[in-house]
């Protein structure tokens, strides 16, 4: 919730924010090796691409900018994703084959074409409305979770 609130608050009120950590190679291919360790955990225990932690890491850890992180993010999250998806399978997580023909597939096939407005988009749209965009999806993800986690316990 707290780097939701970042990115908004950075949307609303642009300026240049320091990046946490010094541009050095060895800095950066250790932090980078940590990071990923730590966004692959939390990948794989919450069944995410882990973009939602991706993307806030390289804006504010390494001071990239907001348009090229929706590259690097997908990147980044293309091997998480099929390590999890072989973890999965080895699981045997995906006997339900009722859930791919109902959602699954329709949301995958949605994704694709999402993923080419968007694409399209990303040259067009200010980064404010990015930032504010990304920033109100953390928060309003971040207290769903929380409300259900609360409900349930």
């Amino acid at each position: 919730m707290l780097i939701g609130c970042a990115l908004v608050i950075e949307g609303f009120f642009p300026q240049q924010v320091p990046t946490l950590l010094p541009s050095t190679v060895l800095v950066s291919l250790i932090s980078g090796i940590v990071f990923g360790v730590a966004i692959g955990l939390v990948s794989s225990l919450l069944g995410v691409a882990g973009l939602e932690l991706i993307i806030p890491t390289l804006v504010f850890a390494y001071g990239v900018a907001i348009k090229t992180t929706g590259t690097a993010s997908l990147l980044i999250s293309l091997p998480t994703v099929c390590v999890g998806i072989v973890r999965y399978v080895t699981e045997a997580a995906y006997r339900d084959h009722s859930t791919f023909h109902r959602t699954v597939w329709p949301m995958a096939l949605g994704s694709i074409v999402g993923a080419f407005i968007g694409g399209f988009f990303v040259g067009v749209t200010p980064t404010w409305v990015i930032k504010i965009g990304l920033g109100i999806i953390l928060i309003v993800s971040s207290a769903r979770m929380f409300l259900h986690a609360k409900r349930t316990s």
